[in-house]
Parts: structure tokens; sequence; C-alpha cells
């Protein structure tokens, strides 16, 4: 589920002609097309990037299209496609699922349903596979495990539900694009996507992040709307984000979902960094800090000037203040993890700690506005840990 084309023996004025044909051919599909570091990124859809870069004298045109579905793999070769017929030179193209060779889209479908074949087998018969991020094409979150549930790309299903849903049944849980056209179950699974990955819940005004993704999901279910009124969308949910974004409600009656929609930030999530993953709040605000090569998360808020904690978690013990004090702490078991705790009072309550699975150690540097949040904060410890 990979696609490189490469545009070879290209000199300055031809890779600036093949820029501008892209950039045509992004914005004919009303996509962003952002120049980010090396690469040049077309945001095709939630789970589907194009990824341009340079080689030399050749323009390398790269797509995963694993997550984004076999709509998003049929765009990026006919975009392939489209780009040579524009501009006629020397290109290799490779296509893993031989898309290019015959444009048979059914094919092509019956492909990904295979593969959620295999994805189904794997889950019911490795509880260790749900642990890892086989749902997104990246993501900083993952939730966190539970008993009889079986994480998905739009939120979680139960076990036996899950084991007794078709292929086709499942195609939307881990695929958002899985038909031709972006259509109304195209926008509805963009819209669902956003809301159980990157909604922020009762926050949705909390940063310009926050604001962008609340806006989005607003235009999908739109989109949606505009496609087929009739399509059960998560009506509820919309009106919360018109009212809070003070946006203008496009739908007339519409049609509600009969199931809630999931939003896995609505509680504690993994955050992930490095080789770790840290439990807190799905909706904490999430900075890195570059000097400690340390994540930190703190809590979210209604009012700027409002928090009740901070983790900074990493592998360098350089975050700790008291560490001397920190390694003579009692050393408890959780599992197989040995974990310390050491309080003291700096001007804020401070909660130090360290975490050791195996020869893996993670230390965490923690304040909190009220001494009430202790036994949270020492939770999360407890169940952050190492990626598998």
């Amino acid at each position: 589920m990979f696609l490189r084309m490469t545009c070879k023996e290209c000199n300055q004025k031809r890779k600036d002609e093949l820029y501008q044909i892209m950039g045509a051919l992004a914005n004919r599909e009303k996509m962003q097309i952002e120049e980010k570091g090396d690469e040049v990124c077309i945001y095709a859809c939630p789970q589907g990037t194009i990824h341009i870069t340079e080689d030399d004298d050749s323009i390398v045109i790269e797509a995963n299209t694993r997550h984004g579905g076999p709509g998003f793999h049929a765009f990026a070769v006919e975009f392939c496609c489209d780009l040579q017929e524009e501009s006629p030179g020397k290109y290799e193209v490779f296509d893993d699922l031989e898309y290019e060779t015959d444009h048979d889209f059914n094919r092509l479908c019956k492909i990904y349903e295979d593969e959620i074949t295999y994805l189904k087998d794997t889950l019911l018969k490795n509880p260790e596979v749900r642990q890892m991020n086989y749902m997104y094409e990246s993501t900083y979150i993952l939730p966190l495990e539970q008993d009889g549930m079986i994480p998905t790309a739009l939120g979680n299903l139960d076990i036996k539900e899950f084991a007794n849903m078709s292929e086709a049944e499942l195609m939307d849980y881990f695929f958002v694009w899985n038909e031709w056209d972006k259509n109304a179950r195209y926008y509805k699974n963009a819209a669902l996507l956003l809301l159980a990955k990157d909604h922020y819940t009762k926050y949705p005004l909390m940063t310009e992040a926050s604001i962008k993704v609340a806006d989005t999901i607003c235009d999908y279910i739109e989109l949606a709307y505009q496609w087929n009124p009739d399509t059960p969308l998560p009506v509820d949910v919309y009106r919360y984000l018109c009212e809070q974004l003070g946006r203008e409600n496009q739908l007339k009656q519409p049609v509600e979902m009969e199931q809630e929609p999931s939003q896995y930030r609505s509680k504690d999530v993994y955050h992930l960094w490095q080789d770790f993953k840290v439990v807190a709040d799905g909706a904490a605000l999430r900075s890195i800090d570059p000097v400690n090569e340390a994540l930190c998360l703190s809590s979210p808020y209604l009012e700027e000037d409002q928090w009740d904690w901070f983790i900074m978690a990493s592998h360098n013990d350089t975050i700790l203040q008291e560490k001397e004090a920190l390694l003579e702490s009692d050393v408890l078991t959780y599992g197989s993890k040995k974990i310390a705790f050491h309080i003291y009072f700096d001007t804020v309550d401070t909660l130090e700690a360290y975490l050791q699975e195996g020869q893996n150690v993670l230390y965490f540097h923690c304040v909190m506005k009220d001494k009430k949040d202790e036994n949270y904060l020492k939770q999360c410890i407890k169940e952050s840990g190492f990626l598998k």
C-alpha cells in the first residue's frame, strides 16, 4: 500500500515547472499544499499525505496509502498520471498494488478488504497488538486499553461485535476514503476520525489548533450533509461546536447517528514521544523541551490563566530537582514496573518520580496547583510506560 513516482533528469527549470503543475493539481482538488522542511506535502485526506522530495536531479513523489484507503491510493496514482500527462518526461513508477497498470477500483477495494481480514485476525489473536498504532498514519496519542474492546480509527468496538462484523462493514473503521469520490460517506468518516483522535472535547477554544480541529469537523459534517441530507451524522456534537465557535448551523432537519461518536480525548490517553508513553488527560496541552529532551503536558483549561498540573517526562534525570531524595525513596512494584515517588514543596507542590521497566527508565517532574491532584498524577505515572 505504497506508491512512489520518480521524475528523472530534471534541471531547475523542469523542477519549477513540476512544482507549479503539482500546486495547480492540488488546488484543483481543493487540497492544502505546504512546504515543510526539505519536502512539500499535499494533504489529500485526514489519513493520507503525498510527500514530495528532491534527490539530486530527480523529484520523488511518495504516498503511504495504508490508512487512507482505496480512494486515497487511487487518487495518488491518478495524481501521478495527471502529472505525466501535463508534463511529459522520464518517469519511473512503483505501485505495490498495481493499480497504476489496470485502474481497476473494484480490485483495489478487495485488496483493502483483504487487509481488514488480516488485521481482524491479528487483533483477535494477539491482544498486545491492540496497544500499538495500527490505526493512524501519524499520531501523538493512543487510547488506553479497555477489556473487551478493540480500538479503531473511529473509536472502540466491542470485541464480540468486532468479531462478527464483515470486512465490508469494518472498512470505515480503519480507512477514511473507501469510494472513488469524496462523497457523504467520506466526509462523515473524516469528521468521525477527527472527533475520535483530535477533538479536544469540552475545550474546543483552548488553542488555535483546537479551534482549527473544531472548525474542520464542522466543515466535514456540512459537506457530508450537502452530499446526502439523509446521512446519519453526529448532530449533537455539531450543534455544540457551532455554538462554541459562533458558527451558523447549516443543517436543516439532519439525521442523528444512533451511536454516540467516540472521542478518545474525553478521557485519559497515552501521550507518545520517542520510545515512551505518558498517561494524562486526552485534552492536555503538549510541548517538547529540546534541552532536556522531555515531553511536557499541562492540564487543559477553559480560561487562559487556569491550570491544575504540569507533567515533564524524560529519559534524562536532569529534569529532577531533588534527585538524591528520589533515589532514596521507597520503591513499589506495579506489574512489571519499579516506581518511586518523592514529594516536596517549592513555591508549589512538586512530585518527582522514576519508572523502571526492564532496562528502560523514565523520570518525571510534576507540579500541581492543589494537592488533590497528587493521587491522579501518581496513577498517571504508574500507567505510563514504554512503546513495544
